[in-house]
């Protein structure tokens, strides 16, 4: 393949895994240093979110490598909890609790296994926040690149 041939191919796949415009967290008012931090997702993308998980930065930042691998266990056991009952459909919105003031992690995968991975959102007491997912922030799964079939948490038999 020649060396044209190939930046095209990577400008599609980079396309079509998330063009448009990035996700992005807005903090409405001043936080006040005080009281309960408000946090919600609204989806701005035309996918239906899935999963969605929130954990602390620092959590992700001293994981192993296996934990931050796609499908693997290790990064069920990281990511914990899945704030979602259902999926997220777009124009949705949804609350999320945040325990305690710091930089926190947010994950999020679509129906078609794509993901969004927002790292060190810098969330204050008495602060209210609104994280909105647009379609530039989707990415393909890394082995989803490869091998879609075998692959895909969908295809899954264990």
């Amino acid at each position: 393949m020649n060396r044209r041939a190939a930046l095209v191919s990577l400008w599609v796949l980079v396309v079509g895994c998330g063009g448009g415009p990035s996700t992005r967290l807005h903090t409405v008012g001043k936080p006040s240093g005080q009281g309960e931090i408000q946090f919600a997702v609204e989806n701005r993308s035309s996918s239906v979110v899935n999963n969605l998980f929130v954990i602390e930065s620092s959590a992700v930042a001293s994981a192993s490598r296996a934990a931050l691998t796609p499908g693997t266990p290790d990064q069920a056991a990281l990511w914990g909890r899945d704030f979602l009952k259902s999926g997220l459909e777009s124009g949705g919105s949804l609350r999320i609790p945040i325990p305690a003031p710091g930089r926190w992690d947010v994950r999020v995968v679509d129906r078609d296994g794509r993901e969004q991975h927002l790292a060190g959102l810098r969330l204050s007491a008495g602060g209210r926040y609104v994280l909105e997912l647009q379609e530039g922030g989707w990415r393909a799964l890394r082995y989803a690149l490869c091998d879609t079939k075998s692959r895909h948490p969908s295809n899954r038999t264990s």
